[in-house]
C-alpha cells in the first residue's frame, strides 16, 4: 500500500481505476468527490459573499456617517429603574431635551446609564431631523459581519457534506454486510462439509 498522501487521496476519491471496486464503492467514491468539489465551491462562495458583505458594510458606514449625528441631551427627569438592554448592559430611561442638527428643539425619552439625575447631560445619536437612532455602524461590526458570512458558508457546507459522506458510508457498509451475509449462507454449508 502506497504511503504517498496524494495517492491515498486519489484512491479515496475513487480516481485510481481500481478493477476490484464494486458499484457501491464507485457510488461512495463519487459522493466523496462531489463533497470535495462542494467544499471547494463553498470556500469560493464564502470568500465572494464575505467580500460583498464587507463592501455593503462600508456603504452602511458611509451612509451612517452622513446621516447620523451625535448631540448633547439634557436630562429633564430622573432615570427610571435600570433594566438590561439588548446588549446586556443596565440602562434606564429618562425624559430629555436636545437640539437637532437642523436647529429644532426636541424632547423625548432616551436610554441613559443608571445613576444619572435631572440636569445632567448625555450624548445621543440622532438623524438629520433629530430623531433618536442607534449609533452608527463601526468598522469592527463590518469586519465581524463579513468574517461571519465568509466563514459561515464554507463551514456549514462542509458540515452538511461531511454528514452526506458519512451517511453514504454507513449505508454502503450496511449493504456490504448484508451481501456478505447472504453470500456466506451459500458458502457456509459447503465449508462445513469440506471441513469434516
Amino acid at each position: 500500500m502506497s504511503q504517498n498522501p496524494f495517492a491515498r487521496f486519489v484512491r479515496w476519491l475513487g480516481l485510481d481505476r481500481n478493477p476490484l471496486r464494486r458499484r457501491c464503492d464507485r457510488v461512495e467514491a463519487l459522493v466523496r468527490l462531489a463533497a470535495v468539489l462542494g467544499v471547494v465551491v463553498a470556500i469560493v462562495a464564502g470568500v465572494v459573499l464575505g467580500m460583498r458583505e464587507y463592501r455593503n458594510g462600508l456603504k452602511i458606514e458611509a451612509e451612517h456617517a452622513r446621516t447620523r449625528h451625535q448631540v448633547v441631551a439634557t436630562l429633564t427627569g430622573d432615570v427610571t429603574a435600570p433594566r438590561l438592554s439588548v446588549g446586556g448592559a443596565a440602562v434606564g430611561h429618562a425624559q430629555a431635551t436636545w437640539v437637532a442638527p437642523d436647529g429644532t428643539a426636541k424632547t423625548g425619552v432616551i436610554e441613559v446609564p443608571p445613576g444619572r439625575q435631572a440636569g445632567e447631560t448625555v450624548r445621543i445619536w440622532t438623524d438629520d431631523k433629530g430623531v433618536i437612532t442607534p449609533r452608527p455602524q463601526d468598522r469592527e461590526t463590518t469586519v465581524v459581519a463579513a468574517l461571519t458570512v465568509g466563514t459561515g458558508v464554507p463551514l456549514a457546507a462542509t458540515a452538511i457534506l461531511a454528514l452526506l459522506v458519512t451517511c453514504t458510508r454507513l449505508v454502503n457498509q450496511r449493504r456490504a454486510r448484508r451481501v456478505w451475509e447472504a453470500q456466506w449462507t451459500v458458502v457456509e454449508p459447503m465449508w462445513r462439509i469440506n471441513g469434516r
